[in-house]
Formats: structure tokens, C-alpha cells, sequence
């Protein structure tokens, strides 16, 4: 036999409304669905160089390079963010997931600018750095203030007697060939 009104339990009835109210707020208030807009050019990561007193030093995340910036003194900035990148992420950058896959350095890395280019005297072989460090690499020296932009990274090897490897950081933030001089 059926319940009369009488006998329903008041949690019964919280339980109804409780349904009714989330049916209400899932079925959205009557928005209705938009088709993607456009919102302007993409970020270039890649190439974003740094200003005024702050460097842009990139380090890897499991999906690549990650620029962070960092303050910056006075003086040579593209040594000191060379120096930044072989100190590598700081605790905070750690804790964000960021690396590098730069090897212990015996010596510092040299690097100076001249005429749109940079050139960068590395204590490693190039062979024998991961893909992301060379990247790290290229990508920190194309940031700095003074490289210019899109800069030609000409990279020296210990012992290397023959002409430097010409290499760009590309919009992605990875390392790719260049023509000596000119853009590829």
C-alpha cells in the first residue's frame, strides 16, 4: 500500500531537491555553445630575448625547453646567463618540474656577440650532449640582450681547429641548423 504524504521522511524530500538543483545547474543557465575565435599571433617563445634587467635562461620539461627568467646585474649578460644555465634551476624552478641535461662543466662556457651573430665556446663535445642540452644551450645564447634577433649561435668545441657549427633557436625553443651568416 502506498505511503500517504504524511508519512515521507524530510530527508527524502532534502534528497529531491538536492537532484533538482543539480539538474538546474548542469543543464548550464541557457549558454549555449561558441564557435573558436581568433585571439591574435601565437606566443614565439623561442624567440623572446630578454630586457632590461632580467635573462632568459631555458631549462627542460618532459615536453622540452622551458624559458624562465632571471635577474640580471650589470655587464656581459650573455656570460652571465651562460652562468646561470651551468648553475642550473634554482629549488623553486625544481619544484616546478625544471632541469637541465647539461653535464658538470670543468670550465665556463665563453660566449660573445659580434654583428648578429653569437659565438659560443663550449667545454663539452657537441656529440656528446643530449639533443634538449644543445637546445638549453642555443637557446639561452639567441635570448640574450645584444644577440639580435633570430642570432646565428656559432658553436666551438674544445680542440676544434675547423669552422663552427651555425645553429638558430627556433620558435619551438629547440636547436636547428643554420647557414653560416645568413638564415637557412
Amino acid at each position: 500500500m502506498p505511503k500517504s504524504e504524511s508519512e515521507h521522511t524530510p530527508g527524502a524530500l532534502c534528497r529531491v531537491t538536492a537532484v533538482l538543483v543539480a539538474a538546474a545547474t548542469l543543464a548550464g543557465c541557457g549558454i549555449t555553445d561558441t564557435d573558436a575565435r581568433p585571439a591574435g599571433q601565437p606566443v614565439q617563445g623561442g624567440l623572446t630575448q630578454s630586457s632590461g634587467s632580467l635573462l632568459r635562461v631555458y631549462f627542460v620539461t618532459p615536453e622540452g625547453t622551458w624559458p624562465v627568467s632571471r635577474p640580471a646585474a650589470s655587464g656581459d649578460r650573455l656570460q652571465q646567463a651562460m652562468a646561470a644555465l651551468l648553475a642550473g634551476p634554482t629549488a623553486a624552478e625544481r619544484a616546478r618540474g625544471l632541469n637541465t641535461r647539461l653535464p658538470p662543466a670543468t670550465r665556463p662556457i665563453r660566449a660573445r656577440t659580434a654583428e648578429g651573430r653569437v659565438e659560443l665556446r663550449l667545454p663539452w663535445l657537441v656529440r656528446d650532449l643530449p639533443p634538449v642540452a644543445v637546445s638549453q644551450l642555443v637557446c639561452t645564447a639567441a635570448a640574450a640582450p645584444g644577440a639580435g634577433r633570430a642570432p646565428v649561435i656559432e658553436v666551438f668545441e674544445p680542440g676544434m681547429t675547423g669552422e663552427p657549427w651555425p645553429v638558430r633557436c627556433d620558435e619551438s625553443g629547440s636547436a636547428t641548423p643554420a647557414e653560416k651568416g645568413g638564415f637557412s
